[in-house]
C-alpha cells in the first residue's frame, strides 16, 4: 500500500493537492494522512505550568479544524478515500514540520499544493521550495489550479547522468498508476542526441511502460522552468517527474539558464 502525506494550510487553494491525492487513491491501493503545521497562540501572561495544558487543547481544536475541513474537499470530490487519517502538529517551521512528519510515518510520497500558476518556477522561495530541497521523500507538488484528471500519462525530464535508476523509480510509480511514461531530455550537441537516440530502444525493453522520446535542443538563453512548461502544455501529462541532486541546489540545476 502507498503511502502519501497530503500537506494542506486549511485554505482554499491547498484543496488542489487534496484532490490530486484523491485522485491517486482512486488509482492504486493508498493510505492518505492529511497534515497541517500550526503556530499555537499563547499568551506571555500564562503560567508555565498551564503552557502545555493550554498547547493541548489547541492541538485538539485545530485537529478538529482540520477534519472538518477535510470532510468538506471529500464531500465535494468524485472519489472517496479508502484508509485515511488527520494529523497536526505545532511547530514554527512548516517545512521542518512536514519533514519531520514524513520520515516519522515512513510516508512513500510528500504531496504539497503551490498558489504558483505556470512557469515552473513560482513556487521558488516558498515553503514548497525548502521540503524539495531538504526532502529524500519524493514530493508531489499540485498547482492551485488543478483539476481531478486520470494520471494516465507520466512525463520524466532527465539529464540521462542516471537515467536508469530513476526509470526504475519512473517505472514503478507508472505501474501503480497503469500509466504509460515519456522521457523528454533537452540535449547541447548533435552527438548527445544521438547517443540518447541510439540507447533508447535499449531502455523501452528494459522499461516496458516507456513509449516515446522527446528530444529538444537546449535554449541557453531560456530556463527550465520555461521549457519545461511548454512540453507539459504539449504534452498535457498528468503528472511530471524530475530528480534533484542533493549535492546541487536544485534551483541552479533545473530553473537558471545555462
Amino acid at each position: 500500500m502507498t503511502k502519501i502525506l497530503v500537506t494542506t494550510d486549511l485554505s482554499s487553494a491547498s484543496k488542489a493537492g487534496i484532490r490530486f491525492a484523491l485522485q491517486l487513491a482512486s488509482q492504486q491501493e493508498t493510505e492518505l494522512i492529511f497534515f497541517h503545521c500550526f503556530q499555537a497562540l499563547i499568551p506571555t501572561t500564562v503560567h508555565q505550568g498551564r503552557i502545555e495544558t493550554a498547547l493541548k487543547r489547541q492541538t485538539k481544536s485545530t485537529l478538529h479544524k482540520l477534519e472538518r475541513f477535510i470532510s468538506s474537499a471529500i464531500r465535494t470530490s468524485r472519489y472517496k478515500p479508502g484508509k485515511y487519517r488527520c494529523a497536526v502538529l505545532e511547530d514554527l517551521s512548516p517545512d521542518s514540520a512536514i519533514l519531520q512528519y514524513a520520515r516519522e510515518s515512513e510516508v512513500d510520497y510528500i504531496c504539497i499544493s503551490t498558489r504558483g500558476a505556470g512557469e515552473l518556477m513560482k513556487f521558488m522561495g516558498t515553503h514548497t521550495s525548502k521540503v524539495i530541497e531538504k526532502s529524500t521523500i519524493p514530493v508531489v507538488v499540485v498547482p492551485h489550479t488543478y483539476r481531478s484528471k486520470k494520471v494516465d500519462r507520466v512525463l520524466y525530464a532527465s539529464d540521462l547522468g542516471e537515467v536508469e535508476k530513476e526509470l526504475n523509480v519512473v517505472s514503478r510509480t507508472a505501474q501503480n498508476l497503469e500509466a504509460s511514461v515519456d522521457l523528454v531530455h533537452f540535449y547541447y550537441s548533435a552527438d548527445e542526441k544521438m547517443e540518447a537516440e541510439v540507447n533508447f530502444p535499449r531502455w523501452q525493453k528494459k522499461f516496458p511502460l516507456l513509449q516515446r522520446l522527446r528530444m529538444e535542443s537546449h535554449n541557453l538563453n531560456d530556463d527550465f522552468a520555461h521549457q519545461m512548461e511548454r512540453n507539459v502544455q504539449k504534452l498535457t501529462p498528468g503528472l511530471v517527474v524530475f530528480f534533484t541532486h542533493p549535492k546541487t541546489g536544485w534551483f541552479n540545476k533545473w530553473f537558471s539558464p545555462n
